[in-house]
């Protein structure tokens, strides 16, 4: 399932605190509580189900389903300069399987976390702005221009790259795969990750959504996602690998 097919996740993001001149990391509200919405699509009749978990974060389980939660924050102040790393927990209780991730069929997830950013005018075609006023109108908010969607695959192993069956301004990368038996701390640096994508500096971040997602596959899968929060590159658990492939700490 991909933000360009419905357009799903479409909420406004931003994150980041500016003290005495210097960058700190900002916590945000946990998934679930004040502040996230959820998303339904219209053309799915089933969605995921999010429970608060009693310590903080939410569980999801989706049955032949998809929706997601999305985290407005389009009134804070985010410098992805500064802050350009992305901090979560998460694990996956209950993974899919499926053959092809890469495919409209199979683009399914038991877990992943988006980042979009806001569309730019600016070196848009006419028809590319015309989808953006559409989209605006119909959907009575700000829509993303671009988005990365960072995945918990079943089939892709960590570091994959690939561009979204549904839509061509969303990329897809794999942090992990499979079941999980332990919560798996994640720090990915967006800003290197969105060049690595795109070949370009990203715009300003719009949006910050999580989704569990079965619908395609008509499988179960269960995730839990907390702790989210952008802090400075030096917060980072350890380097990346590679520029621009994000790397998370098991």
């Amino acid at each position: 399932m991909a933000v360009g097919r419905c357009p799903r996740l479409l909420g406004t993001i931003g994150i980041a605190v500016l003290t005495l001149g210097a960058a700190a990391p900002e916590s945000l509200p946990e998934p679930g509580g004040a502040g996230w919405e959820p998303l339904r699509f219209r053309s799915i009749e089933r969605a995921t189900d999010y429970t608060p978990l009693p310590g903080g974060g939410v569980r999801a389980e989706a049955r032949c389903a998809a929706s997601a939660l999305v985290l407005s924050l389009s009134d804070r102040d985010l410098d992805l300069g500064r802050t350009p790393v992305l901090h979560w927990r998460w694990r996956v209780d209950q993974p899919l399987d499926i053959p092809d991730e890469r495919s409209k069929r199979g683009d399914d997830f038991a877990a992943r976390v988006y980042v979009m950013f806001r569309f730019e005018s600016e070196g848009a075609s006419l028809l590319e702005r015309a989808r953006q006023h559409l989209g605006e109108t119909l959907f009575g908010r700000q829509m993303p221009g671009t988005a990365l969607s960072f995945v918990w695959s079943s089939r892709q192993p960590p570091g994959a790259l690939w561009t979204s069956p549904y839509t061509a301004s969303t990329r897809l990368l794999a942090l992990a795969r499979g079941p999980s038996d332990a919560w798996r701390n994640e720090a990915v640096d967006v800003v290197a990750a969105y060049r690595r994508a795109f070949e370009e500096s990203p715009p300003a971040p719009l949006a910050l959504g999580i989704m569990t997602d079965a619908d395609d596959s008509c499988g179960r899968a269960v995730a839990r996602y907390a702790d989210f929060r952008f802090g400075p590159t030096e917060s980072r658990a350890r380097p990346d690998p590679a520029p621009g492939i994000p790397q998370g700490t098991p």
